[in-house]
């Protein structure tokens, strides 16, 4: 037991005091209690002491301590005494000497005393245990005993009737980490995890089941801190009257058990409240459990299915070998996971993600498969929509341009193969805005919708019917063996959209102007043709409408003017004739200014001020544009620095890139020369480029885009839904933002289908934790719906035109 001293008392001549703390100490112990000096004499004790050595307490006093041990002992207290200065506290065994010559064994426990004066040591106090009583219980085994407890796996303890411990076997060292000598003479409380009170619960135990114990769970501190749980048996050592004067028993490390216990009961609790269904076989992929998710997944019961070979996937709806390269690979790596085509109890098709995984034995033989599933019928249905919305038009559910190129380029390398040509014929409906205005736009968009079936239906599968736009259609003609068939072909489209419909309680007769480019003659590329066609619909128009026109050499007028443009936009580069404008970026919650869009003017000293939309397609064609979106960049980073300088260092720039830039190769090197010359922040410059940027090698942009990031600018993808909208490029390129595209925005208050979109990719947007911005904000009554739908940010007329940076900088707040 600790001794009971809050105190160290203090040696020298007697005084009142010092008497004092010796009776309290001796009053205190039912033990043989002492006191020595430095020396180890002894300068108190008690009668319980006395009596345990056959002499009187007078005849203690004053002798040494050596005085009354058996010699075979004297050595090891001569030891302890020399310790008392560099050991507070100390617990051995030792034999002392009867008066009568016997021997008698005893547990001794001192501490160090110190004087008040100045903290030298001053001696020791301690208590002595006879031992006596329980050696006797154990002495006719005793030989035997020890050779138990030196083969013993499990650790054997015995205890006092105070808790110290007496004995302990070798293998407490591999248990705990102490030596036996270690803790011989401590108190077992001091290893418990809880201490005195968890010590006190097995006591009480032990007590309440008659003195014996089997099982009983508790832990205790090992050596190097941490925590050991053991099951022990236990049980009372009585005297010869039945008294209990001790405990001894038996512990096992049940550590390991426990911790696999409590794994066992987490498996169990994930393996039935996962959202995930769960399907365990043996080796032989039989059914053996399956969770309730897989019951609520595919309608089949545990009871169904369990004994059963496991189904995991329908064979009908995968390519012949799927299967076999599914267990070909599982049986190589002992894991596939991937996307598979199931059926459920009622007969129905659904796709999952299924993850199946092979447990092994330490021999490597198979002894189960578990597999894991997920519904993905909700998550393809949404991609499938997404996708569907990025490359059709919601009115008239016609592939938009976006999907028309790629068809298109699909058409022109077929007839380089074949031999043959592809018409591009560019309709717009005559008088549409007269139709619109008068009858409004419901409407205006019923007749655009009879306008789109009646092309499906004039038109063959291999052709494509696609809505450029307003009221503007694109249709794509293959397999074109002669020129000549051309005409009688769009003779009959126009006849058939001549027939009158009813609209708005009305009549109406349908004409449009056609114009037509023919691959190769008329450009070998999808802009070349689209744009030669648009020429020709013009000439269409010029013509009187209700007409189609060949694209034709007269039209060669517009290309000399491209031409022109080309040779000025080089000369504008040399002699610094473009400026940047600032169009606000608006934070919808706020209203605050939180950056702008650089945007470029060129301002040519005979032609006047031009806007991007005259020159940059022919910078574009021409290559021109990696040179001009140089120029912005360091022009934007400029300016950007001058703001920051200004104390608008919050203030976001977005510049737009062109899929040139990122060609070319350098486009890396080009930002950080125009971050190093300008000491712009990069966490301020947003980069803005268009989706069909990702979907081409897109390694090459990939590596690109993941430079950018490392060099600290964000990435927004501008005009969002008019190209491949695919969440899976969203996520690879980390993008920051999306800019809705105008189109959509334009159309909001009275499109719900325009409203579709936008809510579409705002709530797909807040998903993925990506910012949301609007192009084209020209209406309050779009900003305030904007707003109810969570947009992020806006620009647009109405919150501020592009504008020179120092009519820019008028607008906003005071700096900070």
């Amino acid at each position: 037991m600790d001794l009971p001293l809050p105190f160290h008392p203090p040696l020298g001549p007697p005084t009142p005091d010092r008497d004092r703390v010796h009776s309290e100490l001796i009053a205190r112990t039912t033990d043989g209690c002492f006191v020595t000096d430095a020396r180890g004499c002894f300068v108190a004790a008690d009668d319980t002491l006395a009596r345990l050595l056959g002499h009187n307490l007078r005849d203690l006093i004053g002798r040494h301590t050596t005085d009354f041990v058996h010699a075979g002992s004297r050595g090891l207290l001569r030891r302890q005494i020399e310790r008392i200065a560099s050991s507070d506290r100390r617990n051995y065994r030792l034999e002392l000497m009867h008066r009568d010559g016997s021997v008698i064994p005893t547990l001794i426990s001192t501490i160090t005393l110190y004087n008040e004066a100045d903290g030298t040591v001053s001696g020791s106090a301690g208590f002595i245990t006879d031992l006596r009583a329980v050696e006797a219980l154990a002495a006719p085994h005793e030989a035997e005993l020890r050779a138990i407890l030196d083969n013993l796996q499990d650790t054997y303890y015995r205890t006092d009737a105070s808790g110290r411990l007496l004995r302990l076997s070798p293998s407490i060292q591999q248990l705990l980490g102490y030596r036996p000598d270690e803790l011989i003479g401590t108190l077992a409380a001091d290893l418990y995890v809880g201490g005195h009170a968890t010590r006190d619960a097995f006591m009480n135990a032990l007590a309440a089941s008659g003195g014996r114990l089997h099982g009983y769970e508790y832990s205790l501190r090992h050596k190097d801190g941490r925590e050991v749980w053991l099951s022990t048996n236990a049980n009372y050592l009585r005297d010869a009257d039945g008294k209990p004067v001790g405990v001894e028993g038996t512990s096992r490390d049940i550590s390991a058990t426990r911790r696999q216990h409590s794994q066992l009961q987490l498996a169990a609790t994930v393996f039935s409240e996962s959202r995930d269904a769960i399907l365990i076989t043996d080796g032989e992929r039989r059914v053996i459990s399956v969770n309730r998710a897989y019951t609520g997944l595919t309608g089949y019961a545990a009871e169904e299915v369990i004994g059963t070979e496991a189904t995991l996937i329908d064979p009908g709806h995968h390519a012949p070998g799927f299967l076999d390269a599914l267990l070909n690979e599982l049986a190589h790596t002992d894991h596939w996971n991937g996307e598979a085509w199931n059926r459920r109890r009622n007969g129905a098709i659904f796709p999952q993600w299924l993850s199946i995984s092979t447990v092994r034995d330490d021999d490597q033989r198979i002894l189960h498969y578990v597999a894991m599933l997920s519904d993905l019928t909700d998550r393809k249905a949404a991609e499938e929509r997404a996708e569907f919305l990025a490359r059709h038009d919601l009115l008239t559910r016609l592939p938009n341009r976006f999907l028309l190129r790629d068809r298109a380029e699909q058409a022109f390398a077929h007839a380089v193969r074949a031999e043959t040509r592809v018409a591009l014929l560019l309709l717009d409906l005559d008088h549409f805005k007269h139709i619109n205005d008068s009858l409004g736009h419901p409407a205006g968009d019923a007749l655009l919708q009879t306008f789109a079936d009646r092309l499906r239906s004039t038109t063959r599968d291999t052709d494509t019917v696609s809505r450029q736009g307003g009221d503007e259609f694109l249709v794509l003609l293959t397999d074109i063996r002669d020129s000549d068939d051309i005409a009688p072909i769009v003779e009959k489209i126009m006849h058939t959209l001549a027939r009158p419909c009813a609209l708005a309680g009305q009549e109406m007769s349908l004409s449009c102007s056609v114009g037509l480019a023919v691959y190769p003659e008329d450009g070998t590329d999808f802009d070349t043709l689209i744009r030669n066609a648009d020429a020709a619909m013009y000439n269409a128009k010029e013509a009187g409408r209700n007409t189609f026109r060949f694209y034709s050499q007269q039209m060669n007028e517009d290309a000399v003017h491209r031409l022109d443009i080309q040779n000025r936009l080089r000369r504008a580069l040399e002699r610094n004739e473009f400026v940047l404008h600032y169009q606000p970026l608006i934070d919808l919650g706020n209203n605050a200014v939180v950056g702008a869009e650089a945007l470029i003017r060129w301002n040519c000293p005979e032609l006047g001020m031009q806007p991007p939309g005259v020159f940059i397609p022919v910078a574009e064609d021409s290559g021109l544009i990696v040179e001009i979106g140089e120029w912005v960049l360091r022009e934007a980073c400029r300016q950007a620095r001058a703001w920051q300088d200004a104390g608008h260092r919050d203030l976001v720039l977005a510049v737009n890139l062109s899929p040139l830039q990122f060609a070319r190769g350098n486009l890396v090197e080009t930002v950080r020369l125009a971050l190093a010359d300008s000491g712009a922040n990069p966490a301020l410059i947003e980069l803005e480029i268009t989706e069909n940027v990702l979907v081409k090698d897109t390694e090459q942009v990939l590596a690109t885009v993941r430079q950018l990031h490392a060099m600290g600018l964000r990435l927004a993808i501008d005009d969002f839904g008019t190209g491949y909208s695919s969440l899976a490029y969203l996520r690879r390129f980390a993008v920051e933002k999306l800019k809705i595209d105008q189109s959509f925005v334009r159309d909001l208050p009275t499109d719900p289908d325009a409203g579709a979109i936008v809510r579409a990719v705002i709530q797909m947007a807040k998903s993925l934790k990506i910012a949301v911005l609007a192009e084209g904000v020209e209406t309050a009554d779009i900003a305030h719906d904007l707003r109810l739908l969570g947009c992020d940010y806006a620009q647009g007329y109405y919150f501020g035109r592009p504008m020179p940076a120092a009519a820019f900088a008028d607008q906003l707040p005071p700096p900070r």
